[in-house]
């Protein structure tokens, strides 16, 4: 991704992995949502957004712009550390008509108790499981919302696991009164675990490597997804909402977000 700092709007080039089919509430038509990776050189970008993220009025909803706050200052901190592999850990971006439209964070470094690096904040988890760690959805203008991102995000995030060595995904749901984030992860493959709900953090919780700006006290329903779930939802996905992937030298990324 490149930035240029000559225009008061910057436009920003990026790296392209996929393009899904999503549905407009504007006109009830379907419409092709990008799907950016972000990278280490990508940290401009980042800044940029956090910058203009108090003035976006398309990002009306306190609590979707408190989470994106955090996903991007999270990314942020990924991003500017010097002791974090990004090889596992997934930065991804829905784009759609060249604006941001959702953001997904995943595989998050953390400290196992053997001071390894795992990817799992759970306790007593496998040394193969990841754990998705910030999804958050707007619209990419304000009267345009854009049905489907969140299930991109994941369904491309899906699509990876095996290549990275990721079986089974942890996420700390938000409760279903405050959101319907549980029921939008149980139709993905996603499955409660014991308890019901929990604090975010535990004594036993593995920490994370970065800051992750999240309320330590908050409480979630813990879910996973198996392999078998996810491999399943990924394929499912892919063929419901025509999944095209980029070929790297097939398309020229002059200016394919604007913030």
């Amino acid at each position: 991704m490149y930035v240029s700092s000559t225009q008061q709007n910057p436009t920003f080039g990026a790296k392209l992995i996929s393009q899904w089919r999503c549905l407009s509430s504007q006109d009830g038509k379907y419409k092709n949502v990008s799907v950016v990776a972000l990278e280490k050189r990508d940290l401009p970008f980042v800044d940029e957004f956090i910058k203009k993220l108090p003035k976006m009025s398309n990002v009306q909803d306190s609590i979707k712009r408190e989470i994106l706050s955090s996903a991007l200052r999270t990314i942020k901190s990924v991003l500017e550390s010097k002791y974090v592999d990004l090889k596992k850990i997934k930065m991804l971006l829905g784009v759609y008509n060249t604006k941001p439209c959702g953001v997904l964070v995943a595989n998050i470094p953390k400290l196992t108790e053997g001071e390894c690096i795992g990817y799992s904040s759970r306790h007593n988890c496998t040394k193969n499981e990841g754990e998705l760690d910030w999804l958050v959805t707007w619209s990419p203008e304000v009267g345009n919302d854009i049905k489907g991102v969140g299930k991109a995000l994941v369904g491309e995030f899906f699509k990876g696991l095996r290549k990275d060595g990721i079986r089974d995904v942890y996420v700390k749901s938000e409760l279903p009164e405050n959101s319907y984030a549980q029921y939008f992860y149980e139709s993905l493959g996603f499955e409660t675990m014991g308890e019901k709900r929990a604090k975010l953090e535990k004594r036993t919780s593995k920490p994370y490597l970065v800051n992750t700006f999240c309320d330590s006290e908050d409480m979630i329903i813990p879910m996973i997804a198996t392999r078998k779930n996810s491999t399943q939802k990924a394929t499912e996905l892919a063929e419901a909402m025509c999944r095209n992937e980029f070929i790297k030298k097939s398309l020229d990324a002059k200016s394919l977000i604007s913030i």
